[in-house]
C-alpha cells in the first residue's frame, strides 16, 4: 500500500468471506435435512450426500478469491466433516 491509500487517516477496510460463511451455513442446513426425521424409511439418493461437500468446496473457492486461505481450508474441510459427524451421530442414536 502506498501513502496515498492512507491519506485520509482511515485504515484499509478488511474484507470478510461472507459468501464462504453463507455456503458453510447452507451445508449445515442440508446435513440437518438428510436424516429421515419422519421415519418413512425411504432412503435419500446417494448424490444428496455430495451437496455439503460441494458447498464447502464452493465456499473455499470464494474464500480464495477474497484472499482468505484459512477460511478456504476450513470451508473445504467443513463439508467432509459434516458428513462424518452425521454418520457418527446417527450411529450413536440408532445403534449399529
Amino acid at each position: 500500500m502506498s501513502f496515498a491509500d492512507h491519506v485520509d487517516g482511515r485504515a484499509p477496510r478488511a474484507t470478510r468471506p461472507v459468501a464462504t460463511w453463507t455456503l458453510m451455513l447452507l451445508a449445515v442446513i442440508v446435513v440437518l435435512l438428510l436424516p429421515d426425521w419422519a421415519g418413512s424409511g425411504t432412503p435419500r439418493p446417494i448424490w444428496v450426500f455430495a451437496i455439503p461437500v460441494l458447498l464447502g468446496l464452493t465456499g473455499a473457492v470464494f474464500a480464495l478469491k477474497d484472499k482468505h486461505p484459512w477460511w478456504a481450508a476450513a470451508s473445504a474441510l467443513w463439508g467432509f466433516i459434516l458428513i462424518q459427524i452425521l454418520v457418527v451421530t446417527i450411529t450413536l442414536l440408532s445403534g449399529p
